[in-house]
Parts: structure tokens; C-alpha cells; sequence
């Protein structure tokens, strides 16, 4: 081997040392970097050199600097992000919409004030005071109903701007994902390596599965695809534009689907059941439909159990009792039309609180009857009483608020999990690449010597041909 070969070796070895120093000081750098997949500079034996009769060694090279990724983690962290989207929407949302049911006071106690107020009418049915009271109690049941409904429609108009918010989000995420797309296809199509573009694009791909559950193709390759609801959201370098600046017969924003190519462009809200989105729809939606049904429901139930009774009696003047409140034709918004009809506000000796028209206005079996409504089950209830329904309403919005608290927190421990998992595996590690820089730093120094023996021995020849 010649002095040349030597000093070559060594220069070689310097630049390999070189440049693993460099890769080690990345990862120290970027210890605390979210997404960052810690990087291992790859070296190798170079090709051995035939000198004479003998192949001889002729040092080392770094082939390639690689990303330390375990495939199957940064799939599980997709999913639990998913997840944890999902839940916390619904903690977020079911949480606020539990002030719309408090624990005290609220349409439980109007209905209790309500019926109590007939109960003391039917002591003295003749009584002006207690007819007066009757109607305050019957507007203060009224009041609760529609604050109560305001609540719930004010829950589904939050979550409407929050899902407004969300497909921008996400429309920005998906452009940032096509972009990389390109990045690395490109500088890997030139040989170059792509392992922080790659740890980007898996950060951006794990933010658009928090907002869809979207599932990604070709992870390992240059360009990763996302599907969502079998709707392709990325495709290479091109991304699909999502928007919600329709309104739907409900009221409310649809999220409207155009492709990567601009082909094809429809409303595609039902193919969002995952992710944040996917919780906000289903509240928006569902969820809270159903939880203003039920109100109006009992409202209405209430108001025609009230008339039904009401014009069976007789009022002060041995008249027929007419509507107590003001007829509600449809079930759907029932809760926010209920009120005294306008004849008995303006004169309680209007309220039926007699039995017969011979009774009044000392008889009080009307009265009774009516308040005795408290207690009764009705089929349009579910064969349940007014306060039972409404208690059981009140169960179900706080289970539901609860349940989705307690999987907020589970899927938050899942993920964390998940998230210590990929660390493990791809995190970097302050104490092990201390210890590779120290490695490195040795080699180097040893290379340096290997260089100055060869330039001395280059001394000694020169010397001698002197």
C-alpha cells in the first residue's frame, strides 16, 4: 500500500467522522423538536483496493444518513390522535351544553312552581292573588323552556363556527402535506436524504388525523397519500380543497368536497365520522337534535295535557274554560312557542279552575285536576310523568357529558402511551449521542494522526533523495 493510499484512507475517514459528527449534532439540536426522528449516519467499508496479490482495505465511507422510524408506531399515533379528536370534541361540547340542565332551579323547578301554583289556586279557587300567580308561574315554566331550547341551538351555532374553523385548519394542512409531497419525491429522486421533510410531513399527517381519522398510504414513500371516508384528500403533490361556505336545510354548514384534480366537487358532511370533524357533525347533528326533540317534546306534551284539562273546567264567570296556553301545532320548536294565551294573561278570571259551571267559583275540582298533571304518565312521555321525562333528559345530557370526559382522558393516556412508544424508538437521546460524539470525536483525531505520519514519512523519502 502506498503512502498515498494511506493518507487518502485517512482523509476519507476524516470526512466520514466529519460528517457523523455533523449528523449527531442534528439530533442533539433537535432534541426537543416535535415529530423529530433521531438520525444514524451510515457507514461502511469501502471497496478494497487490489494491491499486487492482495485486496487490502481501503478505509470507510458514509453511505446514507437514515431516520430511526418504526412504522407501526407512527401508525398507532395516527389512530390514537383520531381518537383523542373525536372524544375531546365532544367532552368540549357536551360539557358547555350541561349549563343548559342545571342541578338546581332550571325547567324543574318551573314545573314544580307551576303545578304548585294550580295546587294553591285549588285552596281558594276564587282568589284573584292566586289566579295572578298561576299565570307568573306559568310564564316563568315558559321562560325556562325557551332559555333552555336558546342554550341548545346556541350549543349547535358553536359548534357550526367550530367546524368552520376546523375544514380551514384542515385545508391548510392538506396544501402543507401536497407541498412536502413534492419536496421529498424530488430530493430523494436526486439521492438526497429527505428525513426532516419526511418527520414534518408525518407531524401534518398526524394533525389532519386528529381533525378526520384520516388513513395514510404509502407512509414510506416519497409521496404519501390520505384518505378520508374513501375521499382522497392528498394525492402526490396535489391536495384536495374542502369548504363549508354552503348552508343546509338544517341551518347549518355542509362540508363540501372538491377533489385533488377539481373533478369532482359534492357535499360529502355524512363521509366526516371520525376525528374532531367527525365529533362536531355528530353533536351538531344528532345529538343535540335529538336533545331539543325531547325538549320540545315535554313542552308540548305539557301545554296540550294543560288546554286538554283546562277547557274541561270553568272560569269565574260559569263560562267554559278555553285554551290556559296558546295552542302549539308542531312538535319541532314547540319549547321556544310556549305562553299564556293572550285572553287569560289579560284576565285571570279566565282560568278554569271549577269543575262545574254550577261550582264556581268556589269549586276547586278543575284546580286539582290540572295540578294533579304532575304526577300523571303520558304515551307522547313514554308512559312517564312531565318531571320524569324531563329528569330522565337531564340524566342522559350529564351521562353523555361524562362518558365523553372519561374517554377524553382515556384517549389522552392512550396516546401519551403511543407517544413514549415512537420516542423510544426515535426520540434522541441526549446520553447516547454525548457518547457517539465522543466515538466520533476520537476517530477523528485518530485520522489527523494518520495524516501526519503519512506526511512525515513523505518527509523521511524526501530527506533521503537529498
Amino acid at each position: 500500500m502506498s503512502i498515498l493510499t494511506s493518507l487518502s484512507i485517512a482523509a476519507r475517514a476524516m470526512q466520514a467522522q466529519q460528517e457523523a459528527i455533523q449528523t449527531t449534532s442534528h439530533n442533539i439540536a433537535n432534541v426537543a423538536t416535535p415529530g423529530y426522528s433521531r438520525q444514524n449516519a451510515l457507514m461502511s467499508a469501502s471497496a478494497p483496493a487490489l494491491e499486487g496479490q492482495l485486496l487490502l482495505g481501503n478505509g470507510v465511507t458514509v453511505t446514507g444518513v437514515r431516520n430511526v422510524v418504526d412504522r407501526f408506531a407512527e401508525m398507532e399515533l395516527l389512530g390514537r390522535n383520531a381518537s383523542l379528536g373525536y372524544a375531546d370534541a365532544r367532552a368540549r361540547a357536551l360539557g358547555a351544553l350541561q349549563d343548559a340542565f342545571p342541578v338546581s332551579g332550571g325547567i324543574q323547578s318551573a314545573l314544580d312552581g307551576f303545578f304548585n301554583a294550580w295546587s294553591a289556586l285549588s285552596n281558594n279557587p276564587g282568589g284573584q292573588a292566586e289566579r295572578v300567580a298561576v299565570v307568573n308561574a306559568a310564564n316563568a315554566l315558559s321562560y325556562q323552556f325557551s332559555q333552555t331550547r336558546s342554550l341548545l341551538v346556541d350549543g349547535q351555532t358553536n359548534l357550526d363556527k367550530d367546524l368552520n374553523t376546523a375544514v380551514g385548519n384542515l385545508n391548510s394542512l392538506l396544501t402543507q402535506i401536497a407541498d412536502l409531497n413534492g419536496q421529498i419525491a424530488g430530493a430523494e429522486a436526486g439521492g438526497q436524504p429527505a428525513n426532516d421533510l419526511r418527520d414534518q410531513r408525518q407531524l401534518l399527517l398526524q394533525q389532519v388525523s386528529r381533525l378526520t381519522g384520516a388513513t395514510v398510504l404509502g407512509g414510506d414513500a416519497p409521496q404519501a397519500t390520505v384518505l378520508v371516508g374513501g375521499l382522497v384528500l392528498v394525492s402526490g403533490d396535489r391536495a384536495a380543497t374542502l369548504d363549508t361556505d354552503t348552508v343546509g336545510v338544517s341551518g347549518f354548514r355542509l362540508v363540501n368536497y372538491t377533489s385533488p384534480n377539481g373533478g369532482l366537487s359534492f357535499d360529502a358532511s355524512t363521509l366526516f365520522s371520525q376525528g374532531e370533524i367527525g365529533g362536531i357533525l355528530s353533536l351538531r347533528d344528532t345529538e343535540i337534535p335529538d336533545m331539543l326533540g325531547r325538549l320540545d317534546q315535554l313542552a308540548k306534551t305539557v301545554v296540550d295535557q294543560v288546554n286538554t284539562q283546562h277547557a274541561a273546567g270553568f272560569d269565574l264567570n260559569g263560562a267554559p274554560g278555553g285554551n290556559f296556553f296558546a295552542p302549539i301545532g308542531a312538535v319541532a320548536g314547540a319549547a321556544n312557542a310556549m305562553q299564556v294565551a293572550a285572553a287569560v294573561a289579560a284576565d285571570p278570571s279566565l282560568i278554569a279552575a271549577a269543575q262545574t259551571a254550577a261550582g264556581a267559583p268556589g269549586d276547586n275540582g278543575n284546580a286539582l285536576a290540572i295540578a294533579g298533571l304532575q304526577n300523571g304518565v303520558f304515551a307522547a312521555l313514554g308512559n312517564k310523568s312531565p318531571q320524569d321525562y324531563y329528569l330522565a333528559l337531564v340524566q342522559d345530557v350529564g351521562s353523555q357529558a361524562q362518558s365523553a370526559g372519561d374517554q377524553a382522558d382515556f384517549q389522552q393516556s392512550l396516546l401519551s402511551q403511543a407517544q413514549a412508544r415512537r420516542d423510544s424508538v426515535s426520540g434522541v437521546s441526549l446520553e447516547e449521542e454525548m457518547t457517539k460524539l465522543i466515538l466520533f470525536q476520537r476517530a477523528f483525531e485518530a485520522s489527523s494522526v494518520l495524516v501526519r505520519t503519512g506526511d512525515e514519512m513523505y518527509q523521511t523519502i524526501i530527506d533521503m533523495v537529498r
